[in-house]
């Protein structure tokens, strides 16, 4: 014991940390940055039940119970949103997610609306059930997977950053003459829910973890500015000061869809720098922007990688193009970040 408190120890968990004498098991699991499953947080729903292996605790609620546990063998359950500590405690919790880690849950959302962007691309709004046991938490740049009733799924990465709570946005290209972009947009704009499972990939940013002094370039061809809209929304609600450079590759001015968007940023943050380029200007003849292929772009601007990261949000060629580019001016390959990574890796 300290003189402030006691020491919890999880099982499966090194590190013990302190408890403070008047507070709940489930408030100093929270404050360490652990997740435990809960609900009414008053001692009613006992969701919140565990096992004490060790230790002695008062439980206030739903009545004033002592539970001492001298032995692991003996099987003793409390609530942790009423239990206080009396002494060092050892605890066993099911479920129990340490700091940073995610569940993956599969579940029915409601589909909140469907607009056409441009030619091709739909913006989709849902949103996510409110109950406690389904609630979802994901990082900025995770992708979920659609699920149909025939058990067929596609991957789409999150439009909408993790600070807008249960709404999702996605966005989708309908491929006329793909079956599967066909029954895709068939079932969003006929069925009123949709069944998802989130959240994917391990290429996503936190805001809270980065380095002050790292600039920031976020490139993406087509409807991978979905990605980037999530991570960069993050950052901004964050208030974060970091350089952030967004580019935005298409083949033809039409394929832009949401470039308003990324305008507004770049007016309104002085540390954000938005940089459409088009691949076919003479395709494109209203097009008085920049004109060539991203990777091109991105190296007019940049003499130098130091203290740059990469997210890049595309089809595989572009990705790998973009790194050998940024590489023939030093840039390291540990600091770019990608799924093309995971799901299309170069020998």
């Amino acid at each position: 014991m300290s003189d402030t408190g006691f020491q919890l120890n999880l099982e499966g968990q090194v590190t013990p940390f302190e408890i403070d004498a008047n507070e709940t098991l489930l408030e100093a699991i929270e404050r360490a940055g652990y997740r435990m499953r809960k609900s009414c947080r008053n001692g009613v729903c006992e969701v919140c039940e565990v096992d004490l292996l060790a230790g002695k605790v008062q439980q206030r609620y739903p009545q004033a119970i002592l539970h001492n546990n001298k032995s692991a063998a003996e099987r003793v359950r409390v609530l942790a949103c009423t239990a206080i500590p009396l002494t060092d405690l050892w605890v066993n919790i099911e479920g129990l997610k340490a700091p940073g880690e995610q569940s993956v849950k599969k579940l029915v959302s409601d589909i909140k609306g469907i607009e056409k962007l441009n030619h091709d691309v739909y913006r989709v709004r849902l949103q996510l059930p409110a109950t406690g046991t389904l609630a979802i938490e994901f990082n900025a740049g995770q992708y979920l997977d659609i699920i149909l009733p025939d058990g067929k799924q596609a991957s789409f990465s999150i439009g909408s950053a993790p600070e807008q709570g249960r709404d999702l946005e996605l966005h989708i290209r309908h491929i006329a003459d793909s079956e599967m972009s066909n029954a895709i947009m068939a079932h969003l704009q006929n069925e009123k829910t949709v069944e998802l499972e989130l959240p994917k990939g391990d290429c996503f940013l936190q805001a809270k973890t980065l380095d002050p002094d790292t600039r920031f370039i976020f490139a993406a061809a087509s409807t991978g500015f979905a990605q980037v809209k999530s991570v960069v929304e993050h950052l901004l609600a964050n208030q974060v000061p970091n350089p952030i450079h967004i580019y935005w590759g298409a083949r033809i001015e039409e394929d832009m869809y949401h470039e308003r968007l990324p305008q507004q940023w770049e007016t309104e943050h002085a540390n954000v720098t938005f940089v459409p380029v088009v691949s076919e200007p003479e395709n494109s003849p209203n097009w008085n922007g920049r004109t060539g292929l991203l990777p091109e772009a991105v190296l007019e601007d940049f003499s130098d990688f130091d203290d740059v990261e990469i997210f890049a949000s595309g089809s595989p060629a572009m990705v790998y193009a973009l790194l050998d580019a940024a590489e023939t001016r030093g840039f390291n390959e540990a600091d770019m970040h990608s799924d093309v990574f995971v799901y299309a890796p170069r020998s």
